[in-house]
């Protein structure tokens, strides 16, 4: 006779860590190149340049010696601009029905790949939602396999062989058959869907125990609270969540002057490669690798896990490679690693004095903090949910939704996909 008994440990299993590369949030805006290839050396007494153009727009540059070689990196300068902002950092779920919902809405729904994550985007008139899904255990649904004394638990499928489990057989197991594992928002899970949901809330099981979703960012912005208050709730009633209360923070944000969609990081790379080596700042870069630099940068190269550098390949060879892209990378997840300034420096550190060479700034905007002495904001210290300062605004309601709450939101990326 089968014992039937809700093993808690079982649940704790579920939740197998996700290793997921961290950025900063402005590191999207930027490319960073180590320039650690044996021969490869930085001159600060050169003169470095705080700015290059192309194409009659300004980008910041930044050149420093760090512990593992000399910093190159470019970036789409941030402008100030008035607005309301949100953000969520959790598991999230979107299903087609949710999609499809929000497009009959007016709401248009795209999605693109940077720095291998993936990042989701649903705009209607001026609010925008993000919804980024770092890199994950699983692509599709042949990666995940069943594992356990019961095939009770979803897992990666090189793991899930490994996986012990009590054989004590638990009345929920019975909810297994209303579902599948597959492939999750980036980690194996048990696929949600109603029928599986409501067996397992029968058996007295919370569904967020059993059905694992990778961590995603979220954030909306918006050009002011009430817009963005709407919009928000548009969402959430699209999703099923029951989010009538959020707090939203309100006043001037920062945000990239250029749309970096729109922008070539590979032609902006280039101008500055070309002018820093022209100029004796960068010696021993030769034209091929330039080119080789060049024809892999991409806005979100940057970075402790991004950037692009000398490493060893997979197959043993060295070539100019992103970071998290090299052989054995140890990656970090959740903080940020990287120069305590951006000042063109010749300290050890990154933290010495700006450099002292300029480019025509041409007509591009006001760059935050002006060009040459620039310090950008310390991620560690201003936390993304804090870029925007001034007033908060906190709607009224039974739920509260932010930074430590949505329950059961997740990112299905191919019906947005599909739609392209």
């Amino acid at each position: 006779m089968r014992a039937y008994l809700t093993i808690p440990i079982v649940i704790l299993m579920l939740a197998l860590p996700i290793v997921q590369a961290c950025m900063s949030p402005y590191d999207q805006y930027a490319v960073e190149i180590v320039m650690n290839k044996p021969g490869v050396e930085y001159n600060p007494s050169a003169g470095v340049p705080s700015t290059v153009v192309v194409e009659n727009e300004t980008f910041v540059v930044r050149v420093w010696n760090g512990e593992d070689g000399p910093h190159v990196r470019v970036e789409i300068p941030l402008i100030h601009r008035m607005g309301a902002y949100w953000s969520y950092t959790g598991p999230v779920v979107i299903t087609n029905g949710t999609i499809q919902k929000l497009i009959s809405r007016g709401w248009i729904a795209t999605s693109i790949i940077r720095n291998g994550s993936s990042i989701d985007v649903l705009q209607k008139g001026n609010v925008t939602v993000k919804i980024k899904t770092p890199k994950s255990e699983c692509t599709s649904d042949s990666d995940c396999a069943t594992g356990g004394c019961s095939g009770e638990i979803c897992a990666p499928r090189d793991e899930a062989g490994k996986i012990v489990s009590p054989c004590l057989y638990a009345r929920w197991y019975d909810c297994l058959k209303l579902t599948s594992c597959g492939c999750v928002n980036g980690a194996c899970s048990w696929k949600p869907n109603e029928a599986f949901k409501k067996c397992l809330r029968e058996h007295g099981v919370d569904p967020s125990k059993v059905i694992r979703a990778g961590v995603s960012e979220v954030t909306a912005t918006g050009p002011n609270p009430e817009e963005l208050s709407d919009a928000l709730k548009e969402f959430f009633k699209a999703t099923g969540a029951n989010c009538t209360k959020f707090n939203l923070i309100s006043g001037s944000e920062e945000k990239p002057a250029y749309d970096p969609s729109k922008v070539d990081a590979e032609r902006v790379l280039e101008k500055a490669l070309e002018y820093l080596t022209e100029k004796g700042i960068i010696t021993g870069l030769t034209e091929e690798d330039v080119a080789q630099i060049t024809r892999i940068a991409k806005w979100g190269e940057a970075g402790y896990n991004g950037k692009i550098g000398w490493y060893e390949t997979k197959n043993g060879t060295y070539a100019w490679i992103p970071y998290d892209e090299s052989k054995n990378p140890t990656l970090v997840r959740c903080g940020w690693v990287g120069p305590p300034v951006y000042g063109n420096a010749s300290s050890t550190e990154g933290n010495g004095t700006p450099g002292t060479g300029h480019l025509n700034p041409g007509s591009g905007p006001n760059v935050t903090g002006g060009f040459g002495n620039h310090t950008a904001p310390n991620p560690a210290v201003n936390a993304p949910q804090n870029e925007m300062t001034s007033t908060t605004k906190t709607e009224t309601g039974s739920a509260i939704c932010g930074p430590s709450s949505i329950i059961g939101l997740a990112v299905l990326v191919r019906l947005i996909r599909k739609r392209k």
